[in-house]
C-alpha cells in the first residue's frame, strides 16, 4: 500500500458502483489518500417474476453444483432461500458451489454454500473448463443477470453438464446525470469499471463518446477481462485490468496504470 499512497494521493477516481458494493474500495482509496468520486451507473433490481428461480431453489437438492459468477447472485439466492424457509446446507446437503473471483466464493461461503472450487481466472468460462469432467452429466444451477453473456452456458454444453439458467436479477443503466456531475467525472483522474454493462451504463449517464475523450488524458480500468474486452469494443485501447476484481488487486493494478501512463507522457515529452 505504501507505493499505491504515493501514487494515488490526491487522484480523483471515479468508481461507477453503487454505494452497497463499493464501501470497502471507497475505504481502500481514502486509505491510500485518494478522492473517490461515487457514480453509480447502473441498478441491480430483482428479475421481472421470481417463479423460475425459486422453483430452482425449492429443488435445490436436486442439483450437483451451483455456479456463481457474481457477489449479486449469492445475495439475491440467500435472500430467496430465505423468503422460501429453506436453510443450507441441510437442503441440499451435497450441493457443491463453484465461484468466480475470491470476493463472490467469501460471499458464497458467508451465505451457507460449500466452495467446492474458485476459477483461477475471474471468467466463468474459465471455472467450467477448471472442473472439466466434475460436471459431466451433472445438473448445474447458474443464476445470473439478465444481461450476461452466453459463453459460459456454451462451455457447460461443451462439458456435458445439465444446466439450468435461471436470472437473478436485472442490471438496468442509471438515468442520464445533469452538466455538473458529467463534469466532475469527466475532470477527474481515473474511472472504474466491474462490468460491460457498466461500460453501456456509463454513456447513458454521461454522454455517448465522453469515456473515449476522457481515456485520452485519464486511466480507465476495469475489475477484469471481460469488462476490460467490454471497453477495448468501445475503442478505449489504453484501458487496464486488475487481475482479479478483489479491493487489493484493484488498488495495485490502479497505481500500475498510473505510473504507466506518467511514463508514457514522459516519453512522449521526451
Amino acid at each position: 500500500m505504501g507505493d499505491a499512497r504515493r501514487v494515488l494521493a490526491g487522484k480523483r477516481i471515479v468508481v461507477t458502483r453503487a454505494a452497497a458494493q463499493a464501501v470497502d474500495l471507497l475505504k481502500a482509496l481514502q486509505y491510500a489518500g485518494a478522492i473517490p468520486i461515487l457514480l453509480p451507473v447502473i441498478r441491480i433490481l430483482p428479475p421481472e417474476d421470481f417463479s423460475l428461480l425459486d422453483e430452482a431453489l425449492r429443488k435445490l437438492d436436486e442439483f450437483d453444483w451451483l455456479l456463481f459468477t457474481s457477489q449479486n447472485a449469492v445475495r439475491i439466492v440467500q435472500e430467496r432461500l430465505e423468503i422460501l424457509g429453506t436453510a443450507l446446507p441441510k437442503a441440499a446437503p451435497k450441493l457443491a458451489a463453484g465461484a468466480v473471483g475470491q470476493s463472490t466464493a467469501e460471499e458464497a461461503r458467508g451465505a451457507g454454500f460449500s466452495v467446492m472450487h474458485v476459477a483461477s481466472r475471474p471468467l466463468g468460462v474459465a471455472l467450467v473448463e477448471e472442473l472439466g469432467g466434475q460436471l459431466n452429466g451433472k445438473r448445474v444451477l447458474l443464476p445470473r443477470s439478465d444481461r450476461a453473456s452466453p459463453d459460459i452456458v456454451t462451455a457447460l454444453a461443451r462439458v456435458g453438464a445439465r444446466v439450468t439458467e435461471v436470472v437473478a436479477y436485472r442490471t438496468v443503466s442509471e438515468e442520464a446525470q445533469d452538466e455538473e456531475v458529467v463534469s466532475k467525472a469527466m475532470g477527474a483522474d481515473a474511472v472504474i469499471f466491474f462490468s460491460p454493462s457498466a461500460v453501456d451504463g456509463f454513456d447513458t449517464v454521461c454522454g455517448a463518446g465522453n469515456l473515449a475523450e476522457f481515456s485520452a488524458v485519464g486511466v480507465v480500468l476495469a475489475s477484469g477481462p471481460v469488462t476490460l474486452a467490454a471497453l477495448c469494443a468501445r475503442g478505449i485501447a489504453n484501458a487496464s485490468a486488475a487481475v482479479e476484481p478483489s479491493v487489493a488487486r484493484i488498488i495495485e493494478a490502479l497505481a500500475n496504470s498510473f505510473e504507466a501512463r506518467d511514463q508514457r507522457v514522459s516519453s512522449g515529452a521526451n
